[in-house]
C-alpha cells in the first residue's frame, strides 16, 4: 500500500509539473510567443505567434499565416519580420494591420510567421502547423488566409492546392512568388483546388528572380476552373513584396480584403469609390467597408447606399459610372448601387468635364471616350509580332487581368495614358 501510495505522489508530482511546462508554452495575449523545435511534435513547422490583446478563448478568430521568402530561418523570433507582423506591434488596432472601424466584429485575427530551415514549403506540414495552433487558440476553420512572399509566395500556392488535405483556405495572396513551374502549364488538378479560394497576387512585372510568367499561367489556371482573384502589376523593378514608399493604406486593403472573405460563402468582390464614399450596406451578407470608407467587400447583389458632393472644383454633380454592378438612380449623388460577380470601380461625374485618353502600343474604341463611357483597349496589329507583357495605366486603374491583349474598363473623370509594356525576362 505504501508502495501504491508512493507511485500515485510521484505521478501527481509528474502531472503537476507536466500541466506547469505546459502552461509555461502557451500564447501570451498581446505579445509576440514563439513556438520553438522542442515545444512541438515532429513535422511540426516552428512558428511566431500574435494573439489580440483582448483574446477571448470562448470566441472563434480568424487566423492570418506569413510565409517567408529566402532559403531559411533558424529560429521563430524571424517570423516578426515580416510585412504583418511589423504593423501589430502590442495587437494595436492599426489600419496599416488591415483593420477596419467601419467593419464591426471582423477586424481582429490572430497572426501566424512560421519558420523553416528546409526547402520549400509542404502542404502536408501546414496542415500538422494549422492543427497545432487550433489546439492552442480558438480559431474559426472557415477564415484561415495564407500570404508569402518569394519562396513563402510559392507556399501560398502549394497551400492553396493543397486543400484536398481538407483543410479550408478562405483567401490567399501571393507576393512576388518565386519557381512555380511545379503546376503545369494549362488547366491542371492541383489548381483547380483553388476555386473556392479568392486568389490575389501581386507581383512585379520587371522581377528578374521570381518570373512573373508563372505567376500568369497560375492564374489563369485558377480563373479557367472557375475561381475568383485578383492581379496587381506591383510598380518598379526588382524582387519586391510591395509598393515602394508608403503602401500602408494599400497593405490595409489587402489584408482587409483577406478577413472579409469567408470560406464556403459567396466571395466578396472588391468595390471602390472614385470621388464618393460608401455609407453602409443595407443588404447582403458579411459587408466589410473599409475604414477610409473608399472601399468595401461584398458578395455579389448586396445593397449599398453611396454618396458624392454635390459640388467639385465649381462644377455640379452629373452622375455615377461604372462597368459592373448597377445604381437605383445614377443621376442622383446620394443613391443605392447594387453590386455584382466581380470587382469594380464606382466613378462621381461631374458636368462640364473634359478628359483625355492616350494609348501607346494599343487603340482605344471609343477613341475619344466621355468620363464615364466604356472603353476598350487592343493591341496593335504592329506591336503584337513584338514582346507584350502588360498594360499600364497612369494614374493607375483597376484592369482585372492587366496581361491581357485585349483589356476593358469604365472612363475615369481625369485624363489617362495607357501603355503596351514589354516583356524584359
Amino acid at each position: 500500500m505504501a508502495s501504491l501510495m508512493k507511485c500515485f505522489l510521484s505521478s501527481c508530482i509528474f502531472l503537476l509539473g507536466f500541466s506547469s511546462i505546459a502552461s509555461s508554452k502557451d500564447y501570451i495575449p498581446g505579445k509576440q510567443f514563439e513556438y520553438k523545435s522542442k515545444d512541438l511534435p515532429k513535422g511540426v513547422y516552428q512558428y511566431s505567434v500574435w494573439v489580440p490583446k483582448n483574446y477571448d478563448p470562448k470566441k472563434e478568430y480568424p487566423v492570418v499565416f506569413y510565409l517567408h521568402g529566402g532559403g531559411g530561418l533558424k529560429f521563430p523570433s524571424y517570423g516578426k519580420r515580416n510585412i504583418i507582423s511589423n504593423r501589430l506591434v502590442d495587437n494595436q488596432n492599426w489600419t496599416s494591420a488591415g483593420y477596419s472601424g467601419n467593419a464591426h466584429g471582423l477586424h481582429q485575427y490572430i497572426h501566424v510567421a512560421p519558420v523553416k530551415e528546409i526547402y520549400e514549403w509542404e502542404a502536408k506540414k501546414f496542415k500538422a502547423l494549422l492543427k497545432h495552433v487550433s489546439g492552442k487558440v480558438n480559431i474559426n476553420e472557415n477564415r484561415v488566409y495564407v500570404t508569402g512572399f518569394s519562396m513563402g509566395g510559392q507556399g501560398t500556392w502549394i497551400v492553396g492546392c493543397g486543400s484536398k488535405l481538407e483543410y479550408k483556405i478562405a483567401a490567399m495572396m501571393p507576393l512576388g512568388a518565386w519557381g512555380c513551374e511545379w503546376v503545369n502549364h494549362g488547366t491542371t488538378p492541383e489548381t483547380c483546388m483553388t476555386t473556392k479560394t479568392p486568389v490575389w497576387v501581386l507581383h512585379c512585372p520587371y522581377d528578374e528572380i521570381s518570373i512573373i510568367s508563372d505567376q500568369i499561367d497560375l492564374f489563369k489556371n485558377h480563373l479557367n476552373c472557375g475561381g475568383y482573384g485578383r492581379f496587381t502589376m506591383i510598380p518598379g523593378e526588382g524582387h519586391i513584396q510591395r509598393p515602394r514608399g508608403n503602401d500602408d493604406e494599400g497593405l490595409s486593403m489587402r489584408v482587409a480584403w483577406m478577413l472579409s472573405q469567408t470560406y464556403g460563402t459567396p466571395h466578396n468582390y472588391m468595390i471602390q469609390t472614385k470621388g464618393g464614399v460608401i455609407l453602409e450596406a443595407i443588404e447582403g451578407e458579411r459587408p466589410f467597408i473599409g475604414d477610409s470608407s473608399t472601399y468595401g467587400f461584398f458578395e455579389p447583389k448586396t445593397k449599398i447606399n453611396i454618396s458624392a458632393a454635390e459640388m467639385k472644383d465649381g462644377k455640379r454633380f452629373l452622375k455615377w459610372a461604372s462597368l459592373k454592378g448597377k445604381f437605383e438612380d445614377p443621376n442622383s449623388r446620394r443613391t443605392a448601387y447594387i453590386t455584382g460577380n466581380d470587382d469594380s470601380e464606382i466613378f462621381a461625374i461631374y458636368e462640364n468635364q473634359n478628359v483625355k485618353l492616350s494609348v501607346v502600343g494599343g487603340k482605344a474604341k471609343p477613341k475619344n471616350p466621355k468620363p464615364g463611357d466604356t472603353v476598350t483597349i487592343t493591341l496593335n496589329k504592329k506591336q503584337k509580332g513584338k514582346s507584350f507583357l502588360f498594360w499600364q495605366s497612369d494614374p493607375p486603374i483597376e484592369l482585372t487581368q492587366p496581361y491581357d491583349r485585349t483589356v476593358q474598363f469604365c472612363m475615369p473623370p481625369n485624363d489617362l495614358k495607357i501603355i503596351a509594356k514589354p516583356k524584359k525576362y
